[in-house]
């Protein structure tokens, strides 16, 4: 990949992920063993074709937040909050293999599965899943925004605008909304950084023309 294009990964992320969520279950934690069987039998393709979404989201994700590491980086006085933040998002990235991983299995061979251990895996991509993405989406928000604040090395209006997310997920009612504003928030970052590292040629060229 060009190192130009480096930052839009943050942009095939969000469109992976939006597009594994969708193609995804629609059940919940209450839902019997055998409704999940049901669900699953009858959308076995489907539900496969959004675990492998989901994995190659994860594996995107994680790239674009090391590139935002990185670049934040320059900044001396943020470099601990950057390495927080690069945690969080290996959470956030946790959480994704957790869900995906429980769907492949749910979906592998449904008709083989008991009630119990299809309830069981259920509850877990619910339930025990959101633990890790909860948690993760606060550091990776809350670290990256103080970061982007600090620094002055991206807009600050960027960090900002992540802090009253870092309140919805740390509330299991309210977890879903900052999951939608993390992958919003990592949109606009990423083509904001993209633009920003596309402008500094240009910008240094200008320089040294001013300064010959």
């Amino acid at each position: 990949m060009s190192h130009k294009l480096a930052p839009l990964t943050g942009v095939v992320f969000f469109v992976v992920l939006l597009a594994g969520v969708l193609t995804g279950d629609n059940l919940s934690s209450t839902d019997s063993g055998a409704k999940v069987i049901a669900y699953y039998t009858a959308h076995r393709s489907r539900l496969q074709a959004s675990a492998l979404l989901i994995g190659l989201a994860v594996f995107v994700g994680v790239v674009f937040y090391g590139l935002l590491r990185d670049y934040l980086r320059r900044s001396e006085g943020v470099r601990g909050l950057t390495a927080t933040a690069f945690g969080g998002a290996l959470l956030f990235a946790a959480s994704g293999c957790l869900g995906a991983g429980c769907t492949l299995a749910l979906a592998d061979s449904p008709s083989r599965l008991t009630p119990v251990s299809a309830q069981t895996l259920n509850l877990i991509k619910t339930d025990g899943n959101s633990v890790f993405s909860s948690a993760g989406i606060a550091v990776l928000l809350f670290a990256y925004g103080l970061a982007i604040v600090r620094s002055g090395l991206l807009p600050k209006w960027l960090g900002w605008v992540a802090f009253p997310f870092v309140i919805l997920a740390l509330f299991p009612p309210t977890g879903f909304i900052a999951f939608i504003a993390a992958g919003l928030w990592t949109l606009i970052v990423s083509i904001v950084l993209y633009l920003r590292q596309a402008a500094a040629p240009a910008e240094a060229a200008a320089q040294a023309t001013t300064s010959a």
